[in-house]
């Protein structure tokens, strides 16, 4: 198994815990549970059926399973807890955040956690800013509705 994935998340969950916390029990819980779908869909989609990328090797795994249902949702909470409001100031927030996003995308690549069968890393780019802005309308929406 790769460590990397699982480094990443215990580092992710600490920063979690210790962060100054923006979001609500509820926010939290909600948007980790529609990250973690989009993120496996995704994921199920583009691995395992069109066969663009691997993740942990072919096939279905139960540890890529759970970092599925983990990495992704924990990033998606801490870009969400310190996401700035107005527009100009998240433009600059997300580019700093994608950036940051495809540097580990291609961590993951040269530690062998992800290979590319058919990808190429500049394809996430539009993926990741779509799920920047959904992320970012997906709080919006849930504090509307309360």
């Amino acid at each position: 198994m790769y460590w990397a994935p699982y480094l990443a998340l215990v580092i992710n969950l600490l920063i979690i815990w210790f962060m100054p916390m923006r979001l609500t029990a509820k926010e939290i819980y909600s948007s980790w549970a529609v990250i973690a779908l989009i993120n496996l869909s995704t994921d199920v989609a583009l691995d395992l059926y069109f066969h663009l990328y691997e993740l942990g090797g072919p096939g279905v795994q139960i540890g890529v399973h759970f970092i599925e249902l983990t990495l992704g949702a924990s990033f998606g909470i801490i870009f969400l807890n310190f996401m700035p409001r107005k527009n100009n100031v998240f433009a600059v927030y997300m580019v700093a955040l994608l950036v940051m996003t495809i540097l580990f995308e291609l961590l993951m690549v040269k530690v062998g956690f992800i290979r590319y069968t058919g990808w190429e890393w500049w394809y996430s780019v539009p993926y990741y800013i779509a799920a920047f802005f959904f992320v970012r309308w997906h709080l919006f929406f849930l504090r509307k509705g309360s």
